[in-house]
């Protein structure tokens, strides 16, 4: 289920490192992960001619995990030692402890198998859709939209196909032909995610709301905008333009709690590991949310 265990994250993010260190703390047959440890891994690195200092870097995921510890609170599975050398996995099998595991193994894709990442990121994006659902007003219309849904597509046929349905359900004129489109394209056109409230009529002049979901630790900063008006503005010329959401199961926060790369977050409400987990708790969605099977799995594997 999981590769490249031996090679650390590229740059100095350290909330990227510190989902490094759990994964491996997890798989440790200790359960836990070690300054030490670290310090092997940067030896290995450095004979291929990377490298980086140990102790700061230890200090930087110390330091982040010790603030994760504060704002996720019982949803996180980790404890650090009382000398601060080595992370411990303190796994109770609740399901907030479920869903963390679940959405930091979503958060690395470059450690999965690429026979498994269709899997991982489908559960994930079924998540976002509960957590979605529940942020919209009572009596939305909510679809996922998003591609290679089988018997579960609401849409289906071509992407152009696809939008026509989608503009015919958004009560607007389509502003695009067949051929603006690749004949043979399939894909969601960047929206996972739909949602709308009828208003009770049938006229023009709804509360919309488009999102994207996505995994990776790069591709969100132009992913957040692949559902904004920003691209599809001419293709659904609505009365009213719709909000936009992006999913992703990073914690994106610096260690100070403030987002990360502020300055790329652009015209969508970003919906990181945090807000996906204390929305799931604060709106009673456990029960609803899909089977996160990985998880135990990933349990089950020794790696040291």
């Amino acid at each position: 289920m999981l590769k490249n265990l031996d090679t650390p994250p590229k740059g100095a993010d350290p909330f990227i490192w510190a989902d490094f260190i759990e994964l491996r703390a997890i798989l440790h047959p200790d359960k836990c992960f070690s300054r030490g440890e670290l310090s092997s891994i940067e030896k290995r690195d450095r004979d291929i001619g990377e490298g980086f200092n140990v102790e700061n870097r230890w200090r930087d995921i110390v330091n982040f995990s010790g603030n994760r510890k504060k704002e996720f609170d019982h949803f996180y599975p980790f404890n650090i030692s009382a000398d601060q050398d080595t992370i411990e996995f303190d796994y109770e099998g609740n399901q907030a402890h479920i869903v963390y595991v679940s959405l930091l193994i979503a958060s690395c894709m470059r450690n999965i198998e690429n026979t498994r990442k269709s899997e991982v990121a489908r559960v994930f994006e079924e998540t976002c859709f509960e957590i979605f659902s529940s942020l919209m007003p009572s009596g939305s219309e909510v679809r996922a939209t998003w591609a290679n849904a089988g018997n579960a597509a609401v849409y289906t046929g071509t992407l152009f196909e696809k939008m026509k349905s989608l503009a015919k359900d958004l009560r607007c004129v389509p502003t695009f032909e067949e051929r603006d489109f690749n004949k043979r394209d399939t894909g969601d056109g960047g929206i996972d995610l739909i949602a709308w409230h009828p208003m009770a009529d049938d006229r023009q002049g709804m509360p919309i709301a488009f999102a994207q979901c996505g995994c990776s630790k790069d591709d969100w900063v132009f992913k957040q905008l692949e559902a904004s008006p920003a691209k599809h503005r001419r293709h659904f010329p609505v009365m009213h333009l719709w909000a936009t959401y992006y999913f992703l199961p990073l914690d994106l926060r610096f260690s100070d709690g403030d987002w990360a790369y502020k300055s790329d977050i652009g015209d969508a409400i970003i919906v990181d590991r945090l807000r996906l987990l204390r929305l799931a708790e604060q709106n009673n969605l456990y029960q609803k949310l899909p089977d996160m099977s990985y998880v135990n799995e990933a349990l089950q594997i020794q790696y040291a």
